[in-house]
């Protein structure tokens, strides 16, 4: 097994940083499966292929309901 496919794994406090938005948008980016997520335990990652295709993609918004 080669380590080439996996992704890192962010805290959501990084995402925040880099997308420069409240820690709830975050939560509903991921909730509507705009940021790809993990859960460890108790605590919630999000794959960094996931945030980087969010910032070079873009999406016209991520608080919309289903």
């Amino acid at each position: 097994m080669t380590t080439e496919n996996l992704s890192k794994l962010l805290s959501i406090k990084v995402v925040q940083a880099h997308l420069d938005c409240s820690r709830s948008f975050v939560y509903k980016l991921m909730d509507n499966g705009i940021l790809e997520s993990v859960k460890i335990g108790s605590a919630r990652r999000v794959l960094e292929q996931s945030l980087i295709k969010l910032m070079e993609e873009g999406h016209d918004s991520g608080t919309e309901s289903k």
